[in-house]
């Protein structure tokens, strides 16, 4: 797992005596709105520039009043690895620290402003799994893409990627097959240059990405510096986690009824909540949804999920492949995956 994304940004009146802003002023691009009769400008803006350097790119824009960066801080840190990243890859404090860094030395500004007087608007977080295959990866973005339910919802496909609540300031889901993504920066010429050998092997990654929007550092009672690593990884894991369930579910006998029930309030419940989810398999989840009321739709799909299912079988009717034939590995380096594989 690492950190994929950073966005942040800097306020001047938190800043205030900073020589950079001076600097700034005479830096970038900007966008004019005008009057092609008059010539008058209605409106100008400044313009994202992308700041690259060999394998690395952070974007930074400035508007006068207020200092943005954003990237990935894996192209700042180590070998630009944007894979699995590198040391301190997991570490929100060292990677804004790099992002930050980076953009002095290309601005050619030194000192920046102190890390802690940013703040935080995005953070990517980001688990790599391991399939059989480039197939299999595909076979399992196509059960992800049947799942529905709880807070999130499929809301666009586009190609080998699948995502979720994408429009979200809190969070958004996003799972796609990273060996096709690497090509496709191989040919425009961005990120680190890959061996055939690595790419043959990146084609085995299903990559699931979280996205943690602004809403949710707005929310944070402690300053997103000091977030630990655990915390971003328990909010992947409550994300994900939920479409995928238990591991050792079998739901085709009768003792996974008996589970129903052992893990509901009352076994009449737990038989309800059978009956629900026999009828999910036979009409569907939105079908059977619209057939009874809300509230005890939503008791009974409590109670399935305490038995074991995840979202994607709900939403599937069966317990999806990407569970029963296509249990992912997780990796966390290049030595790890050519070991497994």
């Amino acid at each position: 797992m690492l950190i994929d994304w950073i966005t942040l940004r800097l306020k001047r009146d938190d800043a205030p005596h900073w020589a950079g802003w001076r600097r700034l002023e005479t830096w970038g691009d900007r966008i004019a709105r005008f009057c092609p009769s008059t010539g008058e400008v209605r409106w100008t803006t400044d313009a994202w520039d992308s700041i690259r350097s060999d394998s690395h790119q952070v974007a930074m824009r400035c508007t006068g009043s207020t200092l943005w960066i954003q990237g990935s801080p894996a192209r700042c840190m180590g070998l630009g690895d944007a894979v699995f990243g590198s040391d301190g890859a997991t570490s929100l404090f060292l990677c804004a620290r790099a992002m930050v860094a980076f953009v002095g030395r290309m601005i050619h500004v030194d000192p920046m402003p102190e890390i802690r007087l940013f703040r935080l608007n995005r953070v990517d977080v980001t688990i790599n799994y391991m399939m059989s295959n480039l197939a299999s990866v595909r076979v399992a973005l196509g059960e992800l893409r049947g799942v529905e339910g709880g807070r999130y919802r499929v809301s666009q496909v586009a190609g080998d990627t699948v995502y979720w609540s994408h429009l979200s300031s809190l969070r958004a889901g996003k799972a796609y097959a990273k060996g096709p993504h690497l090509r496709y920066l191989a040919k425009q010429g961005k990120g680190k240059n890959y061996d055939e050998d690595d790419l043959v092997l990146s084609d085995k990654l299903l990559r699931m990405e979280l996205r943690l929007g602004r809403l949710f550092w707005r929310r944070m009672t402690i300053p997103w510096w000091s977030v630990p690593w655990s915390l971003l990884r328990a909010e992947h894991e409550q994300f994900f986690g939920r479409m995928l369930g238990d591991d050792g579910v079998e739901c085709r006998d009768m003792g996974f009824v008996d589970r129903i029930c052992e893990v509901a309030p009352t076994v009449g419940q737990g038989r309800a909540a059978a009956r629900t989810w026999a009828l999910i398999q036979s009409i569907g989840w939105q079908a059977t949804k619209d057939s009874m009321p809300e509230r005890s739709f939503y008791r009974h799909l409590s109670i399935l999920k305490a038995a074991g299912l995840g979202d994607a079988d709900l939403s599937a009717g069966r317990v999806v492949s990407l569970r029963r034939k296509l249990v992912p590995v997780v990796v966390h380096s290049w030595d790890e995956l050519r070991k497994a594989a």
